[in-house]
């Protein structure tokens, strides 16, 4: 099974957290450019993804958006990673951080992901 995690980086940055996902066993979708934590439900929607990660300064914006224009449960203005874990684990689909572009963070909540959806990788 290819889970698929879209990020999206108000300043167009994300590689980190992407090869944190990569690492846990997941696909990471890399929205280019600066504004991308407002696309963050539109890409989900085109690619399918299972969980969206935004990074903007207040760790909302791109995350209320989600859920404004695509329903989806949301979490935001969270600080760590094990906020993001406890997130994924309660269901959220979209998260928002403040910046927090780390290889760390990526993994903990691709793993966390994957353990809920009951993929072994």
């Amino acid at each position: 099974m290819t889970v698929k995690i879209v990020i999206g980086h108000r300043l167009g940055k994300g590689q980190a957290v992407a090869d944190g996902i990569r690492a846990a066993g997941a696909v990471p979708v890399l929205i280019p450019g600066p504004g991308a934590d407002m696309k963050v439900g539109e890409v989900m929607a085109a690619e399918g993804a299972a969980l969206g990660i935004s990074f903007c300064g207040s760790g909302g914006a791109g995350a209320v958006t989600a859920r404004t224009r695509y329903g989806h449960d949301i979490a935001f203005g969270l600080r760590s990673a094990q906020a993001g874990v406890t997130a994924v684990q309660e269901g959220r689909t979209v998260l928002g951080f403040g910046f927090l572009d780390t290889a760390e963070l990526g993994f903990a909540v691709a793993e966390a992901l994957l353990r809920r959806l009951g993929d072994p990788a």
